[in-house]
C-alpha cells in the first residue's frame, strides 16, 4: 500500500505502509539481588566528614594511578595510594581481568580486588582487605552466572572453618517490568552451628519509576525510585528490623545542573543532609564536594569537604 507519508524507497526491501512483519523480542537481564535497590541507593548521598583529597590519573588506556588523603574524626585518617590495571584490550574497549589495589604506607592496611569475566555470562570477583599489619584478613568472593532472563549469584564472606557467611541468590525477569527471586543465607560461628535464613525479593520497573522490596524473617526493605524531571530524580527507602522493632524511612533527591548536581536526604530520625558537587572552574580538572549532615533531635552536625583532581578525565569517562 502506498501513501504520500511513505519515505522514498531506496531499494525494493523497504516495507510499504501498514504492512506487518513478525519479529523477535528477548527478555533483558534483571541484574542480581545485590543490585535490587541500586537505583534508589544511587541517589542517596554519601557524606564526607572532615577534609578529603582524591587524585586520579590515567597512565594509559588500561592503567591508572590513584591517591587519597583523609583527615576525619569518624573515618580512618591518613594517606593511601594505589592503582587500577586491566590486562587485555580489544581496540579501545577494556577487558578483564581488572585488578585494583591501594595501601596505607603507615600501618600497611591494604585493599586488593580483582574482576574477571572468563565468559560473557560468567563473572568472578574477589576482594581482600586488611585493616592493619596484624589484623585479620577480610575476604569476599563472588561467582555470578548471567543469562538473558536470570542471574544466579554465590557470595562468600570471610569463609573459614570456625566462622563465615555465604549467600546464594537467584533473580529472574518474568517480563520487561517484573522480576522475582530469592536469597538463601547461611551463617556459621562454630563448626557445628549453622544458621539459615531465606529472603524473597521482587521488583517492578518502568522507564520513569521503579519499586523493589525484600522480605525475610529479619525484616523488610522497600525502595521506590522515580524520575520527576529530566534533571530531577527522587527516591524513598523504608527498612524495618524485626529484632529491634525499629524502622527508618528516608527520602532522597538529586537535581542535576550543567556542571554540578545537588543531592539531599531527609530521614525519619530527623536527620537532614545535602551535598553540592561541582567543578571549581569549567576548564580546570578539579572537582569539589561540599556536604553537610545535621540531626535536628540531637543538634549535631557533620561538615565535609572533598577535592578531586582528575587531569585525565578518568572519572568522567573521557
Amino acid at each position: 500500500m502506498n501513501c504520500e507519508w511513505c519515505p522514498p524507497k531506496c531499494n525494493v526491501k523497504f516495507p510499504p505502509c501498514f504492512y506487518k512483519y513478525p519479529g523477535t523480542r528477548s527478555k533483558t537481564n534483571p541484574g542480581s539481588v545485590l543490585e535490587l535497590h541500586c537505583l534508589a541507593n544511587g541517589i542517596k548521598p554519601d557524606f564526607v566528614d572532615g577534609i578529603k583529597l582524591d587524585y586520579h590519573h590515567r597512565l594509559g588506556r588500561n592503567k591508572a594511578i590513584t591517591a587519597n588523603w583523609t583527615l576525619s574524626h569518624n573515618e580512618p585518617s591518613g594517606f593511601r595510594f594505589g592503582g587500577i590495571y586491566t590486562a587485555h584490550l580489544h581496540g579501545d574497549i577494556m577487558q578483564t581481568p581488572t585488578i585494583h589495589a591501594d595501601i596505607n604506607p603507615t600501618n600497611f592496611s591494604t585493599n586488593i580486588g580483582i574482576i574477571y569475566y572468563p565468559f560473557r555470562c560468567l563473572r568472578i570477583q574477589a576482594n581482600l582487605q586488611r585493616a592493619a599489619e596484624k589484623a585479620q584478613l577480610d575476604t569476599q568472593t563472588c561467582i555470578e552466572w548471567c543469562t538473558n532472563a536470570s542471574t544466579l549469584t554465590t557470595t562468600l564472606y570471610n569463609a573459614r572453618t570456625e566462622s563465615g557467611r555465604g549467600t546464594l541468590s537467584y533473580l529472574r525477569a518474568l517480563n520487561e517490568q517484573v522480576a522475582l527471586g530469592g536469597e538463601l543465607l547461611v551463617e556459621w560461628n562454630e563448626p557445628h552451628s549453622v544458621m539459615t535464613d531465606i529472603a524473597f525479593v521482587a521488583r517492578y520497573r518502568q522507564p520513569l519509576y521503579s519499586l523493589a522490596a525484600t522480605v525475610s524473617r529479619q525484616g523488610i526493605d522497600v525502595s521506590y525510585w522515580q524520575r520527576l524531571h529530566r534533571k530531577i530524580k527522587m527516591a524513598t527507602l523504608w527498612a524495618w528490623q524485626r529484632k529491634t522493632g525499629k524502622s527508618l524511612a528516608t527520602v532522597c533527591y538529586q537535581w542535576n545542573f550543567e556542571d554540578a548536581y545537588v543531592r539531599g536526604k531527609l530521614d525519619s530520625d530527623l536527620s537532614v543532609g545535602v551535598i553540592y558537587s561541582s567543578r571549581i572552574l569549567p576548564h580546570v580538572p578539579i572537582g569539589m564536594d561540599l556536604s553537610l549532615l545535621m540531626n535536628l533531635s540531637t543538634n549535631r552536625f557533620v561538615f565535609g569537604l572533598n577535592f578531586t583532581l582528575d587531569p585525565s578525565g578518568l572519572r568522567k569517562g573521557e
